[in-house]
């Protein structure tokens, strides 16, 4: 498990992910709206226009049915009486030795066959519909319109009708009883009317298209409003932040000098032990103790107030040989590692040189250095190691301490944060160590990580670019 710190400031790296955070949460939320809506519109007003079209199906079906009868008798006249030869063979067709069924119209013209006029007049008001005529025998009749499907009536259709679509044309089927005077009903045919949907689909698609613009529009416009609203809203919890830094700043400032005048006295008393009572020695260690870590505290929360309040000063950096750092801090700590049972080593690849401040950058490996051999038990080892990747220096700090759980790594750098077992296993330390080592890593452009496993050691990795 893994995380690692980018290397903005530490208000505006925090404030810009809190930032970022509301206003990509706020721009989901309102995606997830308005896609829903449209989805939810889009369906509705597709579903109601194919309902609308079904309707009209049935209605034109329904009102043909009643002409069923009729048109069988003057099919009937127009193919057996002998004088209506002359004009069934003027309007019998062919196409390509397929005999063409003859319309509604041209079986009703049959009574005024030299007239100009049409004795009916089509019977459909739109474009791209038809209606066609069965026999009980599932046979064409007459037909009427512009648009047929080629393919059969199905087998078997349902009293009520039956909607059936191929490729872009939608018929309804409905079959058609002739009902006798006692009850009785017998099959009198089929009426099959259809129609395209070519038109409702391009009707559907202008439709999604203005949707989708509108949609993008208006999220374009919430997208403007959400930077302003995020920005406001941020703006209480930023003054208060930067109220809680002034507040730290002035506290620790003004600690300094009480706890100035505290170790100065306790420092004279310990100089004449001869007038402390017995009694009273361990207590007074107690409080030269305490008040070392009270002063240690306060030099670390104005070093955090500094850094959050001046911007870096990298007129005054020159270049900085790590290794000849590192090698320094290892030979200072490792009488420390000895008395402690561990294994300091180190393995440092010469001529590496950064930008910084010396004096933050070696607090930084000292912070993470005196954590490894903290954490780490008797018998164990912390390596120190330095290697160049690219354009970067690289620093490897890795302990086989008690480790980190992975739900924790988020929090280490926060201040004053401590995950238990450190607390269990130290009991000393401010929780500003990290916090400091993270800030310093910020201000010189470079990138912490940290690699942890329980019971399996930690080891954080810190990279700066190369001078």
């Amino acid at each position: 498990m893994a995380w690692d710190i980018d290397s903005t400031p530490i208000s505006n790296q925090k404030f810009g992910r809190l930032r970022t955070r509301l206003l990509l949460s706020y721009l989901f939320v309102i995606a997830s709206i308005l896609t829903t809506f449209s989805v939810v519109v889009y369906a509705l007003v597709a579903h109601d226009r194919h309902q609308q079209l079904n309707t009209h199906l049935r209605q034109v079906a329904s009102a043909s049915a009643s002409t069923l009868e009729i048109i069988q008798h003057e099919y009937q006249e127009l193919t057996t009486e002998g004088e209506y030869e002359e004009y069934k063979d003027s309007i019998s067709t062919e196409a390509d030795g397929t005999v063409i069924p003859i319309t509604l119209s041209q079986l009703m013209r049959k009574y005024k066959a030299d007239s100009d006029v049409d004795f009916v007049p089509s019977a459909l008001a739109f474009a791209d519909q038809g209606v066609e005529w069965f026999d009980p025998q599932q046979q064409l009749i007459v037909r009427e319109g512009d648009l047929f499907p080629v393919t059969p009536l199905p087998n078997s259709v349902s009293p009520e009708g039956v909607l059936v679509q191929h490729g872009k044309i939608r018929s309804f089927i409905l079959p058609v009883q002739l009902v006798s005077p006692s009850g009785t009903s017998q099959p009198l045919g089929y009426v099959r009317a259809n129609a395209s949907i070519t038109r409702l689909k391009a009707e559907l698609h202008r439709f999604r298209s203005g949707l989708v613009l509108g949609v993008a529009i208006v999220f374009g416009l919430v997208t403007l409003g959400g930077f302003w609203l995020t920005q406001e809203s941020l703006k209480p919890i930023l003054r208060g932040f930067e109220q809680l830094k002034q507040f730290t700043a002035d506290a620790s400032h003004e600690l300094r000098n009480p706890l100035t005048a505290i170790r100065a006295s306790i420092a004279v008393m310990q100089t004449h032990p001869e007038r402390i009572h017995p009694a009273d020695v361990d207590k007074l260690n107690a409080i030269a103790s305490a008040s070392t870590q009270m002063s240690q505290l306060v030099e670390d929360l104005l070093l955090l107030a500094r850094m959050d309040r001046q911007a870096s000063d990298q007129h005054t950096w020159r270049k900085i040989a790590l290794d000849e750092m590192l090698e320094d801090l290892v030979d200072l700590y490792s009488d420390r590692a000895e008395v402690a049972q561990l294994s300091l080593n180190s393995q440092l690849l010469p001529y590496l040189e950064v930008y910084g401040d010396s004096t933050q950058l070696h607090r930084l490996f000292t912070n993470l250095l005196t954590n490894a051999l903290q954490y780490t038990p008797p018998g164990g080892s912390v390596t120190v190691s330095l290697q160049r990747r690219e354009t970067e220096a690289l620093v490897c700090i890795k302990d086989t301490g008690i480790g980190i759980a992975p739900e924790q790594l988020p929090e280490i750098f926060n201040r004053f944060w401590r995950a238990d077992p450190a607390r269990r296993y130290h009991q000393s330390g401010s929780g500003l160590g990290l916090a400091i080592a993270s800030a310093v890593v910020q201000r010189h452009h470079g990138k912490i990580t940290v690699k942890s496993q329980l019971t399996l050691g930690s080891s954080f990795q810190v990279t700066f670019p190369l001078a």
